[in-house]
Formats: C-alpha cells, sequence, structure tokens
C-alpha cells in the first residue's frame, strides 16, 4: 500500500520491506567488500613489516576474516559486491573477489577475477595471496588446472605461488615450469623449489644461475643456497655489489650459508665495494655477529640509512628501542618516500617507513653496558644465539622481519626441509605453530 507523508512516497507492506531489507543488504555488502579490500592493502604490508609480530597479524587478519565471512553468508549479494570492486581492480578489490567466488565454487566469476587481474603482476598478488589464504581442501581442486602446463604463463605462475603458500608440492609441474622462457614464471618456480625444499630439481636451479633476466638469476641462487649448492655463492656476491633490486636480499642469503669467520671478511669487503649501501647493512644483521655493531652505530649516524642501522642493531641484539627510550624523531629536512607535490618524480615508497630513527648517542650507550654479554664469533638473532631453540623462539615471538629471517635458517640446518610461510593468514599460522609443538 502506498501513502503520501509531507510530499514523499512511503511504501508498506511486504515488498516495502523486501526492498528495504534488500538495499541494506546490497549496503552491507559494499561495506563489507570495501573493507576487506582495505584491509588486505595492510595486511599485505603488515606481513612484511617489523611493526608486526604473529600475534599483531592475527588480530589483523581476523578483523579481515570477518569481512570476508560477511561476503560468503551473503551469498549472491556478497558476490555482486566484490565484482562491483573489479571495475577498478587492484590487489585487495581481487583478493576479496577471488576468496568468495572460489569460496562458492563460482568458476564464472572466478574466471572474471583472472580476466582483470591475472595477467598484471601487481594485481595478481591479490589473486595469489587469496588462494594462498583459502584453506587448502578447497583450493586444491584448482591447482591442478592452474600449474598444468597447457594453462597461460600467468596462470601457472598463480598456481605455483598458491601451492608455495600452502606448502604444497605442485609435483612434475613444478620442474616443467623451471624451462619455461616466460622469465616471470620460471623466477617463481625457482624460487617456490627453494621454498619447498625440492632437492631433486637442483640441477635445473643450477642451471638457472647464470640467467639473462636477474630476477631468475637472483631467485636461483637464492633457491640453490637453501638446497645446499655452493655454487649460489659467487652469484649473490655479484648481486649483492651490483646494486640491483636483489642487493640485500642476496647479501643476507650470501651471509647465512658463510662461516661466520670468512662472512665477517666478506662482509668489509662488501662495505667498501657495494653500491647499495643498504646491502652491507642487510648482511650485517643476517650474519648477526655482535661483532658489527660498532660499525652499524657509525652507519646509523647517517640519516638516510640510520633507521635501517639502528633496525640491525635491534635484530642482532634484542634490542627494543621504544621500550628503553631509545626511539626519536625524525630529523628535519629528512625526506623519504613520495610527497603530495604532483611535480615530485619520486614515486617508490620509503623503505623504513615502519621503522624508528634510533638516539645514536643513547644506542652507543647502551651497547657499551651490554657488549659483553655478547660473544663475538656468534651468531644472534633478537638477543638469542642462533641454536634450533632460539630460532623457533624468533619464529613464534620476533617481529615479522626476524621471523621470516628464523624460518630460512632453521630450513638450512636441514637440507630438504620446506620454508616456514610467515605472511600466511596469522590464524593459520597460529595452528601450524602448535602442531610442531
Amino acid at each position: 500500500m502506498r501513502r503520501i507523508l509531507g510530499g514523499s512516497v512511503q511504501i508498506d507492506g511486504p515488498r516495502g520491506h523486501q526492498r528495504m531489507s534488500s538495499t541494506l543488504e546490497a549496503s552491507l555488502c559494499e561495506e563489507h567488500a570495501d573493507q576487506a579490500a582495505f584491509l588486505w592493502l595492510l595486511r599485505d604490508r603488515a606481513a612484511r613489516s617489523a611493526a608486526y609480530d604473529l600475534d599483531d597479524l592475527a588480530g589483523l587478519d581476523d578483523r579481515l576474516e570477518a569481512h570476508l565471512d560477511g561476503l560468503r553468508l551473503a551469498g549472491d549479494a556478497g558476490w555482486e559486491a566484490c565484482r562491483a570492486l573489479l571495475e577498478r581492480a587492484e590487489g585487495g578489490e581481487v583478493f576479496g573477489a577471488a576468496v568468495v567466488a572460489v569460496h562458492r565454487w563460482d568458476l564464472r566469476g572466478l574466471a572474471r577475477v583472472l580476466d582483470v587481474g591475472g595477467g598484471a603482476p601487481d594485481v595478481s598478488r591479490g589473486i595469489a595471496s587469496a588462494l594462498g589464504w583459502t584453506s587448502l581442501e578447497r583450493v586444491r581442486r584448482l591447482l591442478p588446472g592452474l600449474v598444468s602446463g597447457r594453462c597461460p604463463p600467468a596462470l601457472q605462475w598463480l598456481g605455483i605461488a598458491a601451492c608455495a603458500a600452502h606448502g604444497e608440492d605442485p609435483g612434475a609441474p613444478l620442474g616443467y615450469a623451471l624451462l619455461a622462457r616466460d622469465e616471470r614464471l620460471r623466477a617463481r618456480a625457482l624460487r617456490a623449489a627453494g621454498q619447498l625444499g625440492r632437492v631433486d630439481l637442483l640441477p635445473d636451479v643450477r642451471a638457472s644461475l647464470r640467467a639473462g633476466d636477474e630476477a631468475c638469476r637472483f631467485w636461483a641462487a637464492w633457491a640453490a643456497a637453501l638446497l645446499g649448492e655452493s655454487a649460489s655463492a659467487p652469484v649473490l656476491w655479484e648481486l649483492a655489489n651490483g646494486g640491483g633490486p636483489f642487493a640485500a636480499e642476496s647479501a643476507s642469503m650470501a651471509m647465512r650459508r658463510m662461516d661466520p669467520a670468512v662472512a665477517s671478511t666478506w662482509l668489509r669487503a662488501l662495505t667498501r665495494s657495494a653500491r647499495d649501501p643498504r646491502a652491507p647493512v642487510a648482511a650485517a644483521w643476517a650474519l648477526g655477529d655482535p661483532a658489527g655493531v660498532p660499525w652499524l652505530l657509525e652507519v646509523a649516524g647517517d640519516p638516510a640509512l640510520s633507521r635501517l642501522a639502528g633496525h640491525a642493531i635491534a635484530l642482532i641484539t634484542g634490542l627494543d628501542l621504544a621500550a628503553e627510550q631509545l626511539a626519536r624523531r625524525a630529523p628535519s629536512g629528512l625526506r623519504a618516500g613520495p610527497t603530495d607535490d604532483p611535480e615530485d618524480g619520486v614515486v617508490a615508497m620509503d623503505p623504513d617507513e615502519d621503522l624508528a630513527f634510533p638516539d645514536v648517542a643513547g644506542v652507543a650507550a647502551w651497547w657499551r653496558r651490554r657488549a659483553a654479554e655478547y660473544r663475538p664469533g656468534t651468531r644472534y638473532l633478537l638477543g638469542r644465539a642462533m641454536t634450533r631453540e632460539g630460532l623457533e623462539q624468533a619464529l613464534r615471538e620476533g617481529n615479522q622481519i626476524a621471523r621470516g629471517a628464523a624460518a630460512v635458517e632453521l630450513s638450512l640446518r636441514e637440507r630438504g626441509r620446506a620454508v616456514f610461510e610467515v605472511r600466511g593468514p596469522g590464524f593459520a599460522q597460529q595452528e601450524a605453530l602448535g602442531q610442531r609443538g
């Protein structure tokens, strides 16, 4: 029944309530979809941030999961809200849409997500994240089709990334992908071979150590180092010195593979020859030798490297800058990362955005008081010697950077052991760690 009040038309009766209910449901689903996309962006950065530990990440992921649950429970309305966001698709939007499509087993909807984001490297990370977020039992039905050699390389990339996220060995298709002409797919396959501990694939990994593509060369060296191949060392040295995008990670892995005495000599050479000044700092904390702290204190005097050097000292010693009141404000005039100026040509994010500026004089005084507690030549992570017990503790209690280091170190100590995935859903990581005892 229609009735007019103050010039407006109101609708009574079942149809009116149905329309109101439908409008409210659509509005709620839009909110869930928007929030899921936003929270994915937050957690994507948080998973690689020293500002988060596992409990922090799990708390953020619980919030994200609540919005995803709202979309799943809403059925068609939830999917429609996700599909609408694909018009402006970025990583967070395709993440939510892929999670909902796989949950509904909506293959047409998933195909739409893949059409939108499967071929764009930055966006496809959101799809890979969705496949890693969704339970293996549900995703497993998709994996054979995605990793098949009959699929386009972009879809094979997604399938291998999803397998690696779940610790699921794709079997023979991984070996075929190591020989792919598509360099992005080959680089991802090389990384997965290391992550999954596929020692049997070492000959194919070794063959890519001199690949023309830098990403393939790095991931081949990274995987080979994990799989126990000594020939990885010169490649890592070359990349660490070269100043490219993999310099710091190459320096870190090289340190982890060397005897501490040899590594210290190598590190001193790197401080003189590296084109990227961040690479020696990354190498110093990966080595974890407290003998390097005085040099890091010197580096911390450079405003551009101060946060990274302070963070390196904290990773070695376990120093909590905030708790010890040794963090300070940013130096005046320091500029890092993009600004609001449309004429500004700097677009890269500040890599140290989440790190505190150390009070260098205060940290130096702290070190003078505490240096005797650390044994030069022994490797430390968060103030604990890198024994298996110390690394397991860092994996459970450390920040995300320390946890990633601990996961790699544990894998290095047992050839063929898969690397624990520290960037997966927090609640899934907590369950997996609980099962480890």
